[in-house]
């Protein structure tokens, strides 16, 4: 079951969650714990560029400095552009529909593609957060990938039910928000046994793709329930710990299966 077909269960707590009290309590614990319970472990650790507070922003800047990579690839750059303008790489090029956002190409993810030609060593993914969008950002991303590059995914372990709802919006209110992002990354789990996969277990769920090898699973158009009862095997999580053992030398193509 998913948020919608739950009739939107306890969306009044959730907002009430969302309030900046509660946010206070949450940044405080996770201070304290070194864990949000919702954003995942947010301890300092030594990653290739230098000691930082786990994010996906220091998950790509370690791969970037790991393997040497030169050019980057972001969709979904938003207004800000908090992201894209603290990834340290020699080319970056940003892809978001919104005219507001400080991004290199104003067109959807699926229109970049098409007019594509070039090969990026890294892509990032935090655009459309629909399971659908999401599984064609794999698609393409892996099409334009070097043989040795990775696709980093943001949003791939939605906390609860609420989190991975459909639309951003609710009641005029935009709370903390997924998507079915990890939908799509499932799909991908379930059904490209040429690559290999992993999601860290920072910042909402980092996902980490490239090619290799892994195991697919059976499963097939999951809801947000399947995701809580076999969130580890779905997802194939790992901590933060594990992600820098498996992730502190070059990837190799094209059986590369540290992901598995």
């Amino acid at each position: 079951m998913d948020w919608e077909d739950s009739e939107k269960k306890r969306k009044a707590l959730w907002l009430t969650m969302e309030s900046k009290p509660a946010k206070t309590m949450l940044m405080f614990w996770r201070r304290l714990a070194g864990r949000d319970p919702f954003y995942g472990d947010n301890r300092a650790y030594d990653f290739a560029h230098g000691r930082h507070r786990a994010s996906r922003i220091q998950i790509v800047n370690h791969l970037i400095a790991t393997n040497g990579y030169k050019s980057y690839l972001e969709i979904g750059v938003r207004r800000t552009g908090a992201m894209f303008e603290n990834i340290n790489v020699e080319a970056r090029t940003g892809v978001d529909p919104d005219p507001n956002a400080k991004a290199d190409h104003c067109m959807t993810s699926d229109a970049f593609f098409a007019q594509n030609a070039r090969t990026f060593d890294i892509v990032f993914i935090d655009g459309n957060h629909t399971g659908e969008q999401v599984r064609k950002d794999i698609e393409n991303s892996l099409a334009a990938l070097s043989p040795n590059g990775v696709i980093v995914l943001h949003d791939m372990n939605p906390p609860s039910m609420f989190h991975a709802r459909e639309v951003y919006e609710v009641d005029g209110r935009y709370p903390a928000w997924n998507g079915s992002s990890w939908k799509g990354f499932a799909w991908a789990r379930a059904h490209r046994a040429d690559v290999a996969m992993c999601v860290v277990d920072t910042d909402w769920g980092v996902g980490i793709i490239h090619r290799g090898a892994q195991q697919t699973i059976d499963l097939e158009n999951p809801t947000y329930d399947d995701l809580a009862a076999d969130r580890d095997r779905i997802l194939n999580l790992i901590s933060v710990g594990t992600f820098l053992d498996r992730y502190s030398a070059p990837i190799s193509d094209p059986v590369d299966a540290r992901a598995v």
